[in-house]
């Protein structure tokens, strides 16, 4: 979406991507919906291994993770995700999306993200609150 006059929130510093999945649609979506409201995104594409993740968000400085999966296997690896952001001290907040997290609303916890975003409404709630240093639940 191209930029308008509008005022930017470049603050919290959020990444967005697609975990192992080539289909970018939901990606898009809440990406656009988010620019939208007038948020800066740093779009790290879809097709990410859990490394090429977990590298672009501490490279970054993330401080909110977006990950959008497609397929079950694919959110499974959040988990994996979640463990190597830890294991190096981050405290990205994680939310996660997509087709897996719509069929169980308790995968996003088994996964250990701290949020699960059901579309771009949602995940703009969310992240409004952890940018006035809410909790998520």
């Amino acid at each position: 979406m191209p930029k308008f006059a509008a005022t930017s929130k470049k603050e919290p510093r959020i990444g967005i991507g697609v975990l192992q999945d080539h289909h970018a649609l939901g990606k898009r979506i809440v990406f656009s919906v988010l620019r939208a409201g007038g948020y800066d995104l740093i779009d790290f594409g879809q097709g990410l291994s859990v490394d090429d993740i977990v590298e672009k968000t501490i490279e970054k400085q993330i401080d909110i993770l977006l990950i959008s999966t497609l397929m079950l296997s694919s959110a499974l690896q959040i988990k994996g995700v979640v463990e190597k952001l830890r294991g190096n001290n981050s405290e990205v907040k994680i939310i996660v999306g997509g087709a897996p997290f719509r069929m169980d609303n308790q995968l996003w916890e088994k996964v250990g993200a701290d949020a699960d975003g059901k579309n771009g409404t949602t995940i703009s709630k969310i992240i409004e609150r952890l940018a006035k240093g809410e909790g998520l639940k």
